[in-house]
């Protein structure tokens, strides 16, 4: 029977104000009775000290000594959680709405069940990891925070599940949450909640095997937490096991209830595979599943982006600025700038970035204003406007200082790096890309390195070493995960442009056609996407393939009809478009 030993069943009775809780333990092989108890109580306060009594009792049935049952790492259950039933009622009733993934309302039963008892550790904790959740990272802090001031009430499995969580919080501390996971699963190997947000550290250090082992076992352990499942299809996806990752979503399906956020993440299996119209009838799944559900928004906006239904995704995005929750309107911010910046409209993306330092700034998010920030600096950087992307690597790089976002400090030196070698101030740029390979090399996120080797690579280009450049260019593409349509653009083009100086027209244009068939990976990189066209308009021209370069001129100068003023390439592009139409 799996491993069990002995079978514990009991029956609860009540009259009145009092109760009476009766128990057998037999041996699980052959039924035989161990031993029988029973403890009564009066009102509902003295549940939890009854529970506490017939612990006791039954540990005595095991033979254990006094000084083992002494030393058990159990502790009285009103200490471990709460001493008011009803405040457990609330934390209850809020968990099973968390692992739905309707945070909102879990917080609310989080904050009945604090206004009863105010040293429920637990449900701080809880109303951390929702806020979490909601993107809201700052107040996450601060309730993990109250929850680990608390700690010392509870248990050894709780105490170790709020220091993990606590120490998850930061990139800089994942060591130590890692050991406190682990010294928890070693307690209780089924725990679905260690295991599920260790498989979340390792995710985020993209080290896939390991999430998905972790992943894996919480499955097996029958959660019901619906990112657990979408998660795992993720890291599945991340290797391209899409089969794996399908058969993850259709289980839960089966085994608990159809789920937007399932829905979603069934979306994105098709979106990595091209098939665009597939992940479309997904992602009206799950609207139907839950209207309110603001990812869903976004993700139908991507998809109608990946489509060139550029209208539609805007009238999408817009829908994210009409909701309440402040990462709605964030995440509508981001997109919008997207599409703006697809179409060579600089301005108004770097205007709805700066609408979202503001938000961000509003809602006391640090690591939104390094996110936004980032934005504004890679925006400045294709457009030209070196000494305002400096601005703001530097603002992205004080933000994640405040909020040990290290994601946000990597590339702000990365940016800045890339500004330096764009000005032509290679000694700088040396020296950050040091600085950020250093940075890297001290912290777990081994694979950011990828972000040094595209520098190194830039800083090759620069010296017309091209095989050297390439090299640089493919490393850091190599450590990119997920399938060929989600690829960094970035070093995409930065791959086809080495071809292209060295000389190498088909092996540009072969790579310049990845850049155009990316879904994912040119999310936030839509004018590079754009600028593929104009790219391999002036390759086909050079090959004196006439018909295949004025196509893709026009494709270019489709998507920048409404560019802002001043840009080269579109100017450049209508030039040679007429040349070839007249000859």
């Amino acid at each position: 029977m799996g491993g069990v030993n002995h079978i514990l069943q009991g029956a609860y009775a009540k009259a009145g104000d009092e109760f009476r809780i009766n128990v057998t333990l037999q041996e699980a092989p052959g039924g035989e009775l161990i031993a029988s108890e029973s403890v009564a109580g009066k009102g509902e306060g003295g549940i939890f000290s009854t529970v506490d009594e017939l612990t006791r009792k039954i540990k005595t049935n095991f033979n254990l000594t006094e000084q083992q049952i002494a030393a058990d790492i159990d502790r009285e259950v009103r200490k471990i959680t709460t001493s008011s039933l009803e405040a457990y009622k609330y934390y209850a009733e809020g968990r099973r709405y968390h692992n739905n993934g309707d945070y909102r309302r879990s917080i609310e039963l989080m904050e009945k069940a604090l206004a009863i008892d105010p040293g429920f550790a637990m449900a701080y904790r809880s109303m951390g990891m929702s806020y979490n959740n909601l993107g809201l990272f700052s107040e996450r802090t601060k309730f993990i925070q109250k929850a680990l001031e608390l700690s010392d009430r509870l248990s050894d499995a709780e105490r170790y599940q709020i220091q993990g969580d606590f120490y998850s919080d930061s990139e800089k501390t994942y060591d130590r949450a890692i050991e406190a996971f682990n010294n928890l699963l070693a307690l209780y190997p089924d725990n679905t909640m260690a295991s599920q947000n260790l498989g979340l550290i390792y995710y985020s250090l993209e080290e896939w095997d390991k999430a998905i082992q972790c992943y894996n076992l919480s499955v097996r352990n029958k959660s019901d937490f619906v990112f657990t499942y979408t998660q795992l299809a993720e890291a599945y996806r991340a290797k391209e096991l899409y089969a794996e990752a399908r058969k993850v979503l259709e289980d839960y399906i089966r085994n608990f209830s159809d789920n937007a956020q399932i829905r979603q993440a069934m979306a994105d299996i098709h979106i990595d595979r091209g098939e665009l119209d597939q992940a479309m009838a997904e992602a009206a799944k799950a609207s139907l599943l839950d209207p309110s559900d603001y990812n869903n928004l976004m993700a139908k906006g991507d998809i109608c982006l990946y489509k060139g239904e550029l209208i539609r995704a805007e009238e999408e995005y817009q829908k994210l600025l009409q909701m309440k929750e402040p990462a709605a309107h964030a995440l509508g911010l981001v997109r919008l700038a997207y599409v703006w910046q697809l179409q060579g409209e600089y301005e108004k993306a770097r205007n709805a970035h700066k609408q979202g330092v503001g938000l961000a700034e509003m809602v006391g998010q640090d690591s939104w204003i390094a996110r936004f920030a980032n934005g504004l600096e890679l925006m400045c950087l294709n457009s030209g406007d070196f000494e305002e992307a400096l601005k703001y690597s530097q603002i992205a790089w004080e933000s994640g200082e405040r909020s040990e976002y290290l994601a946000g400090q990597r590339l702000a030196l990365y940016g800045r790096a890339r500004v330096f070698i764009a000005t032509k101030a290679m000694d700088k740029a040396q020296r950050t890309a040091d600085e950020l390979k250093e940075m890297i090399d001290k912290g777990m996120f081994k694979r950011a390195i990828r972000y040094h080797y595209h520098l190194m690579g830039l800083l090759e280009l620069e010296k017309k070493r091209y095989p050297q450049a390439i090299k640089y260019f493919e490393s850091a593409l190599a450590l990119e995960a997920f399938g060929p349509l989600s690829k960094n653009a970035v070093y995409l083009d930065s791959l086809a442009l080495a071809h292209y100086q060295a000389g190498n027209l088909d092996k540009a244009a072969e790579t310049y056609g990845r850049i155009a068939a990316l879904t994912t990976g040119r999310l936030g990189y839509g004018d590079i996407y754009a600028k593929s066209f104009y790219m391999m308009g002036k390759i086909y021209e050079q090959k004196g393939e006439k018909a295949r370069a004025i196509e893709n001129y026009r494709k270019f100068l489709d998507l920048w009809k409404n560019a802002d003023p001043g840009l080269p390439e579109p100017e450049d592009a209508r030039t040679r478009l007429a040349r070839l139409k007249a000859s």
